[in-house]
């Protein structure tokens, strides 16, 4: 399938590498699935732990993403590295009263970690969330407590802790803190 030109938002060598960074279509059900399943067999710092979800799900999910994105209520970028799904991000407004709100996440491919990828997709949702999501005032985000380096790199963007619940998370056998954190945007 075709790109329009405005769906992709970077197009560049990084490290020697081909960076694409884009918004998602209609055909990349598969290559999104093969992504977040192979993520949750890493039992990285994500929601899955293991699980494996079906095509028809992750159909269901893009299609819901790709109705967001048209309707200006979140922004969902992906990132390939010669080719390969390396990772992704998104900020979804919230509804009603949190309809200001953004919820971030974001992950990078075990291969592709440690190389500023992460940095850059992070800058690239930010600015685009700024451009295109008109009501967004705040942008949150949950962490976990063990995953210092994302901390760290949240802080650097200007992240702050909001709250910490002890024992939050469930992660590799142990309750670990599900740490809370928020940027002010506008």
């Amino acid at each position: 399938m075709k790109l329009k030109v405005e769906q992709i938002l970077f197009n560049e060598k990084v490290n020697g590498l081909n960076v694409v960074v884009r918004y998602p279509n209609r055909g990349d059900a598969v290559s999104m699935l093969d992504y977040i399943n192979t993520l949750s067999k890493e039992k990285t710092y994500i929601t899955y732990q293991g699980e494996q979800l079906t095509l028809e799900e992750e159909k269901k999910y893009l299609k819901s993403q790709l109705e967001k994105i048209k309707s200006g209520r979140t922004v969902h970028l992906m990132l390939f590295v010669d080719g390969n799904e390396a990772g992704i991000s998104s900020i979804d407004l919230g509804k009603g009263i949190k309809g200001h709100i953004g919820v971030f996440g974001i992950s990078i491919a075990k291969k592709y970690r440690g190389m500023g990828l992460g940095k850059l997709l992070m800058k690239l949702v930010f600015e685009e969330s700024v451009k295109k999501l008109k009501d967004l005032k705040i942008i949150v985000l949950e962490v976990f407590g063990p995953n210092e380096k994302a901390i760290e790199m949240y802080k650097k963007f200007g992240f702050v802790e909001s709250g910490r619940l002890p024992g939050g998370i469930l992660y590799k056998g142990e309750y670990v803190d599900d740490i809370q954190m928020y940027m002010k945007v506008k």
